[in-house]
């Protein structure tokens, strides 16, 4: 139970883990803040999760906020994930569920090899998942793009489609903002220590240093999931003018069509004398012969040059 785990102190082969979803019980962040020595700053960032990327070294400790499991359809409403890694032992604090919190607990409790994690290596491996999990969201923005792109290329959608592209383009603007807003956090992780500095760099200054490699991968992929919709804008737009080509191109044709037949009509209709005999029926399927002749040399000419 929390109190006797708060009781007891961890050795040196164990590591306390203690995860809080929703709002903080009442009077656990006072014993925190006893158990770990946490300083005001830090009780009070705990009451709440907060909605700001925060790293904060505190020498015995360190204080993590990050934005963590980001929701593809609406970035914006990604829940925030507030870690403190004290020795042997991590506090994590979330408003909302968050699905690799549960995945790594089952983890933890199959492999032992976890066991041998100091808190720092396991801030850094929550926070590489939290990093990760950019890259769920920007793989089910892409299947989006893809499936407009298809659409676009079968040329299906319309109107709809564009404003679908415009809704996409918002979702990925929206994930880079917020990813941007942690470059300062995780740029500033491979520098971290915990405790007394050493001559060589403990296995968690080494994992927090990939955390902030995994940090830019994750920005160079929401850049090109960008650059992906921009391109879908250009096949759309590519569409769009095909399609104006195209039917201009009818337009074109029906109006040569038709400009025989008004040229004959007009000549026929001059108030000379004509080579026709204007009361004989036959005059006029004459006329009508020679529109349609045309016309069909015009429609012939028109496939053999692919006009059409």
């Amino acid at each position: 139970e929390l109190d006797e785990a708060l009781g007891s102190s961890p050795s040196e082969r164990q590591l306390l883990w203690i995860d809080v979803t929703g709002p903080m019980p009442e009077g656990l962040v006072a014993q925190l803040t006893e158990v770990f020595s946490l300083d005001d700053t830090t009780a009070e960032a705990l009451e709440g999760a907060g909605t700001e990327p925060v790293l904060t070294v505190h020498g015995s400790y360190l204080h993590v906020r990050v934005a963590a499991e980001p929701d593809a359809e609406h970035p914006r409403d990604t829940p925030w994930l507030a870690v403190v890694a004290a020795p042997n032992a991590v506090i994590t604090l979330h408003e909302r569920p968050i699905r690799f919190l549960d995945d790594l607990d089952d983890q933890v409790q199959a492999d032992a090899g976890y066991g041998l994690l100091d808190s720092q290596s396991f801030l850094a491996t929550l926070l590489h998942v939290a990093v990760t999990s950019y890259h769920g969201a920007i793989d089910r923005i892409e299947d989006d793009i893809e499936r407009l792109d298809d659409h676009s290329l079968r040329d299906k959608g319309g109107r709809q489609m564009l404003n679908e592209l415009v809704e996409v383009r918002s979702r990925i603007a929206s994930l880079r903002r917020l990813l941007a807003k942690h470059r300062y956090v995780y740029g500033a992780l491979s520098g971290v220590v915990l405790g007394e500095p050493k001559a060589e760099p403990s296995p968690g200054n080494l994992a927090l240093s990939d955390v902030a490699k995994a940090y830019a991968d994750a920005m160079v992929a929401v850049e090109g999931a960008r650059e992906l919709v921009l391109g879908s804008f250009n096949v759309y737009a590519t569409r769009t003018a095909q399609r104006t080509n195209d039917t201009m191109k009818v337009l074109t044709l029906v109006t040569v069509l038709l400009l025989p037949g008004s040229m004959i009509a007009g000549l026929l209709g001059m108030n000379v004398l004509v080579p026709l005999d204007k009361d004989s029926p036959l005059s006029f399927w004459i006329v009508v012969a020679g529109v349609a002749t045309l016309a069909a040399v015009i429609v012939f000419i028109a496939w053999r040059r692919r006009w059409l």
